[in-house]
């Protein structure tokens, strides 16, 4: 994904966003999403090159060390260039920035590389305690539970990856939110207002439709896109069907499965009935991620069920039309919805390097003010940590605010033990030939495999 990981998949503990979120910056009213500056007590602390880290370095022979990620967007390897090149100045050490081309080999080369001894020393990997699982956390991964980051994480990301009292990664980035985004001057255009409930988002699609407009863009042809809105549908429609949370941890350990959910089913057979009814794009099996983003920057679709990674390259690509698109949740029948939170990736230190204390030392410098401000002006969005400060677009204010008011819930996927392998083919097929009754029995099969896959308890 670039600024938007597209990869769907693994976490364990439900984490109810509140007002948590108040101290982390994210209500700052600019919507240029130009690049946000540090301003708290917190960020307050010496400059990078005279941090303790730093200085503790500056007598030290200097050290190469490899940083591994995946190839994500130039607003990624821009702010990586920079923060290491900053590293680098401070402390006279060296970062050899290896960014891997395969998004969906990712995993793979990661975990083969643990296997022949030659791991990076630290890497920007997937989010979820479930890659803990993955990756052989306690053998392989540095805990990083006593850092000094840990206690300026916001709470609800802290408690999300802390497991068995224990967190091995440095959540590093955005909050990414999936849901509904759509085009303010188009929706002011027809007249409509956003939708409080599942009737109403389909009589807007309906009044588009009668006038000429198309009502949501799906990017079939790219694939990944067709798994955001059953993401964003499971906690508004299955979750209050399955007792909340209970049916939550019944899915964790595997004593419910997705084929035995009848509301799973419902899900995808209203994603296909968008389909019956028209409101997609013409285009629909040839459809493509980038143009799904111009046709919504144009207007000439008004929705499309997304998350706020589209914002900065819409941005790149068209300018001040990101501040006209604005984001909702996908609404449940009864109410206005739920908003579905995909928390950022993370930084790991692998256990084996010889370099270990040098990777210790780059990972402590990145989570400090001036590196993640380097981050956020090539990256917008929420940050993670309290007392950062990062500009906003106009959608990303709309998230805020909804996680504010305690409407956000991280993603089904990432709160699972096991991966729903290959979901975006199940969806991907879904729309385009419409059988549920295939979707959620796959959903389910491909769930329980990957957990005996990964000799999971409870598979």
């Amino acid at each position: 994904m670039t600024t938007n990981w597209k990869r769907l998949s693994g976490l364990t503990a439900v984490a109810l966003l509140t007002g948590s979120l108040a101290a982390c910056g994210g209500g700052n009213d600019t919507n240029s999403g130009s690049a946000g500056t540090s301003s708290s007590p917190a960020s307050s602390e010496a400059d990078a090159s005279s941090s303790p880290s730093a200085s503790a370095s500056a007598n030290k022979e200097p050290v190469k060390l490899t940083f591994a990620t995946v190839a994500n967007g130039d607003s990624e390897s821009q702010a990586f260039k920079e923060i290491f090149a900053n590293y680098e100045q401070a402390t006279g050490n060296k970062v050899d920035l290896q960014i891997l081309p395969d998004v969906n080999q990712y995993e793979n080369i990661i975990k083969t590389r643990f296997a022949t001894q030659d791991a990076p020393d630290i890497f920007y990997f997937f989010a979820g305690p479930n890659e803990y699982v993955t990756m052989q956390a306690e053998k392989n991964l540095v805990e990083m539970t006593g850092s000094a980051y840990v206690d300026n994480l916001t709470s609800a990301v802290r408690d999300f990856y802390t497991v068995d009292g224990k967190i091995y990664g440095i959540p590093w980035g955005s909050y990414n939110a999936m849901g509904v985004l759509y085009n303010k001057k188009t929706y002011e255009q027809q007249g409509l207002s956003i939708p409080t409930n599942y009737g109403e988002l389909l009589s807007n699609a309906e009044k588009l439709k009668q006038a000429g407009v198309t009502p949501f863009y799906e990017a079939v042809k790219t694939g990944w896109p067709t798994q955001i809105y059953p993401l964003s549908a499971f906690q508004s429609f299955v979750m209050p069907t399955i007792g909340g949370e209970e049916g939550v941890q019944k899915l964790v350990s595997n004593t419910l499965g997705f084929a035995e959910i009848p509301e799973m089913k419902k899900v995808f057979e209203r994603q296909f009935e968008l389909k019956t009814k028209g409101y997609y794009n013409k285009d629909l099996l040839a459809g493509t991620y980038e143009n799904q983003q111009e046709a919504l920057a144009n207007g000439t679709v008004a929705m499309a069920f997304q998350a706020d990674w589209m914002l900065p390259e819409i941005s790149k690509r068209f300018g001040d039309k990101v501040n006209d698109i604005g984001f909702f949740p996908l609404p449940s029948e009864r109410d206005a919805g739920v908003v579905s939170l995909y928390p950022p990736k993370q930084i790991f230190v692998t256990k084996t390097s010889p370099r270990v204390e040098a990777a210790k030392q780059l990972a402590e410098f990145m989570t400090q003010p001036d590196s993640l401000a380097v981050w956020y002006k090539y990256n917008p969005g929420i940050p993670v940590y309290n007392g950062v400060d990062a500009s906003l677009f106009a959608g990303q204010q709309d998230i805020y605010k909804y996680i504010e008011e305690g409407k956000g819930i991280i993603q089904i996927q990432l709160r699972l033990p096991a991966g729903i392998i290959d979901f975006d083919k199940i969806t991907q097929e879904l729309v385009g030939k419409g059988d549920a009754q295939k979707a959620v029995e796959q959903m389910d099969k491909n769930y329980k495999q990957d957990g005996k896959n990964k000799k999971i308890a409870g598979f």
